[in-house]
């Protein structure tokens, strides 16, 4: 039989304070006058890095303004890295506009002046710096709102006589 257990180190530490080997052998039943033998043996995978997980990126903007965003690649440890050609820029959906910069690496997402729909971007790369390609995407979320009067835009006729 082979009992497989997940524990952090410092689980394993607090078991180890409290007695591991009467813990296993009450959960598998070996008592004092029973003749079985229990052996244990300790296996270490090796690490793993932790997975950087990456929400999408929302934004909000009014009907008469448009935001830049820069892409700056990392690696799964968070290192800066490169990636092999342009990047791609486009509209999943919604009706804002994007208008990538030449090297790909930056990209304006544009507002529509009248409808307030989200907009959907997506950007995809090549990860893979050799021959092979390896597709790497991202998304973003563009709320919009409608602009806010700033100013009451006060204006006043020519003078007159009074009747």
């Amino acid at each position: 039989m082979k009992i497989v257990f997940s524990m952090t180190v410092d689980e394993l530490s607090q078991m180890a304070k409290k007695n591991l080997h009467g813990w296993i052998c009450k959960l598998l039943g070996c008592g004092h006058n029973e003749k079985r033998m229990v052996r244990f043996g300790w296996a270490v995978e090796p690490p793993k890095l932790k997975e950087i997980k990456h929400m999408p990126l929302e934004l909000t903007v009014t009907n008469e303004e448009q935001v830049k965003v820069h892409l700056s690649p990392v690696t799964a440890a968070g290192k800066p890295t490169k990636l092999d050609g342009k990047p791609t820029w486009s509209v999943v959906s919604g009706p804002g506009k994007v208008v990538p910069a030449d090297d790909g690496l930056s990209a304006d997402l544009v507002s529509d002046d009248a409808d307030l729909s989200d907009t959907t971007f997506l950007v995809d790369a090549d990860a893979d710096l050799g021959e092979g390609v390896e597709d790497i995407q991202d998304t973003i979320l563009l709320h919009v709102t409608h602009a806010n009067a700033k100013s009451l835009g006060l204006s006043a006729d020519a003078p007159v006589i009074k009747p």
